[in-house]
């Protein structure tokens, strides 16, 4: 139920936005791709952010980074989007989302943080990850993780580049209660198996893997990745054969279309 009266305030005018936006995401035709796109964009536009992402969280860590997957993005250029994977890799970034992902699963409910709540700005400041971050242009962060089950969350990420001011609480508000009135969609989507061998890749190929189901060559790869074409020609293999799949088709259509139970 949404409300103005819980802290901090939202003005009249939010609610009634906030309330359009779910009742246009509700009644979308098409299925959970495009209602999660319509909601993001649409919350990334009542909360300023520059670019989101919506991704499955195979494996919830808290002493490691969390091994992500399945990405829906809005707003990143190719490039960005790269560097912000390479940043959510860093093994110096599992300090950020720590306190998060273990409040998702003690809660088995939505929680919602600001990059602030997440790592005191000093220490954040000063970890080996904070570079990447910055190499991303990331500043502004909001996180939010639904707890799918005993290993597996839902997570949703909102950005704003460096030059900008960081988010609010009322921007966080915002995000938490939208991002909270649509448990259906945060069960759709995933790949079939739920990610449950994603976590043995090694973080190179799972760099590898999240920039093919953006739709990247191997080219582009190597690019991004700063290796050459027969190294990042490698990684798609070991992909392939690791998935046992023998196209780049196959593999979007097992992380990318589910199971088709959404669609009747």
């Amino acid at each position: 139920m949404i409300s103005a009266s819980a802290e901090p305030h939202l003005a009249e005018a939010d609610v009634r936005a906030m309330v359009r936006l779910l009742g246009e995401v509700c009644a979308l035709p098409g299925g959970h791709a495009e209602m999660k796109r319509r909601l993001m964009d649409g919350l990334a536009e009542l909360t300023g952010a520059d670019c989101w992402v919506w991704c499955f969280v195979a494996e919830a860590r808290t002493e490691e980074p969390p091994v992500l997957v399945s990405f829906m993005q809005g707003g990143f250029t190719e490039e960005r989007f790269a560097k912000f994977l390479a940043a959510t890799e860093h093994p110096g970034s599992a300090r950020n989302t720590a306190t998060i992902i273990a409040a998702a699963r003690e809660k088995r409910s939505q929680q919602t943080r600001l990059r602030e709540q997440l790592i005191p700005t000093e220490e954040f400041h000063a970890s080996t990850a904070y570079q990447s971050w910055c190499d991303a242009d990331i500043g502004g962060v909001i996180v939010s993780l639904r707890q799918l089950d005993d290993i597996c969350q839902s997570a949703v990420g909102l950005y704003r580049s460096l030059d900008k001011p960081l988010f609010t609480p009322r921007d966080s508000r915002i995000a938490h209660i939208l991002i909270s009135e649509v448990p259906w969609l945060h069960e759709l989507g995933w790949p079939e198996d739920r990610g449950a061998t994603v976590p043995q890749l090694s973080p190179r190929q799972r760099l590898t893997l999240n920039l093919l189901l953006q739709g990247n060559s191997r080219s582009q790869i190597a690019e991004h990745l700063g290796i050459s074409t027969h190294t990042a020609d490698g990684y798609v293999k070991d992909i392939y054969r690791h998935f046992g799949v023998h196209s780049h088709a196959e593999l979007m259509m097992r992380f990318q279309s589910g199971d088709g139970g959404d669609r009747g």
